[in-house]
């Protein structure tokens, strides 16, 4: 039975609160470079990661259907590209949902491995990872298996999307757990809908992201998280997986619609275990690029 890791300390702050930054992207540029913004702004990568660290890069590949369902192989692309330009040495790992996996076809089917090939990077499939027993502290949850890569790796960073969702109310970075606990684990989470935002926080107790990334270019604001796009066109960087959804979640908020978004932020399953845990906060500083949101609202990418 291993331990949490040490908790993650987030090094990009402001006067005591974590920063969350915003860039647009338009119809046009150049994603890579908009990425590299986001990092800068922020304070840069090498304040987090150093030359020769190994990195386990997590997106989210959960099921064979486009983002906002799945990481845009563009943004993984150029977040590698950066990590690379760092000195890191970058693993991508993942494992996918039950009712779309096994793991390997879907990234088969979404032409994961090629561009991998590319950038010399290696794919670790969780389910075929060596499990570790780890205890935590949670209230749902006392203990967890947890693949070995992720847990032994010496930097995290996370590309999450940002979405609406049937029972977790949200997916974006907090929700990116769900990918490296197995099924055992998988079908207690689900086991009773009511408590699902609440437990995932907890899936976060044994290690935190020291870097993460939202491409929130595209989403779309219904329940399901499927249906008419809507286009924020930002990209989101922040050490702090809490602030970071919060600032996601007030983006796709401002396009109303019959959704479980309805209410305060405080008041969500997820940022209100997560901060009562100390896994985040959603008093932060948000730092923007040159354009604003009703600008971006009435462009397309």
């Amino acid at each position: 039975m291993v331990k949490p890791r040490e908790r993650t300390k987030n090094v990009y702050m402001q006067e005591g609160k974590p920063l969350v930054v915003k860039v647009p992207h338009f119809n046009g540029d150049y994603l890579p470079e908009t990425v590299a913004q986001a990092a800068e702004m922020l304070g840069g990568v090498e304040k987090s990661i150093k030359p020769g660290d190994k990195v386990i890069l997590k997106p989210n590949f959960n099921c064979r259907f486009a983002m906002p369902l799945s990481t845009h192989l563009t943004f993984l692309s150029s977040v590698i590209e950066l990590l690379q330009d760092h000195g890191a040495k970058v693993t991508v790992a993942e494992s996918s949902g039950k009712a779309d996996g096994p793991t390997e076809e879907v990234v088969r089917d979404l032409k994961i491995l090629p561009l991998l090939e590319r950038y010399g990077v290696a794919f670790v499939d969780f389910e075929k990872d060596q499990w570790l027993e780890m205890e935590i502290p949670g209230k749902h949850f006392k203990k967890l298996r947890v693949p070995k890569s992720i847990y032994e790796a010496d930097k995290r960073v996370y590309i999450a999307n940002a979405r609406g969702h049937n029972s977790a109310r949200f997916s974006a970075s907090q929700k990116l757990s769900v990918g490296w606990i197995d099924s055992e684990y998988r079908g207690f989470f689900h086991e009773e809908r009511s408590l699902v935002e609440y437990k995932i926080p907890e899936l976060n107790l044994g290690w935190q992201p020291d870097l993460v990334f939202i491409d929130a270019r595209r989403t779309t604001i219904s329940q399901s998280g499927r249906g008419a796009y809507i286009y924020p066109n930002v990209v989101l960087a922040s050490g702090d997986m809490v602030a970071i959804d919060a600032e996601a979640m007030k983006i796709i908020k401002s396009f109303p619609a019959d959704n479980l978004l309805d209410i305060p932020l405080e008041e969500m399953g997820q940022f209100a275990a997560a901060t009562a845990y100390g896994l985040g906060s959603l008093d932060y500083t948000l730092l923007e690029a040159e354009g604003n949101l009703e600008t971006l609202q009435k462009s397309r990418f």
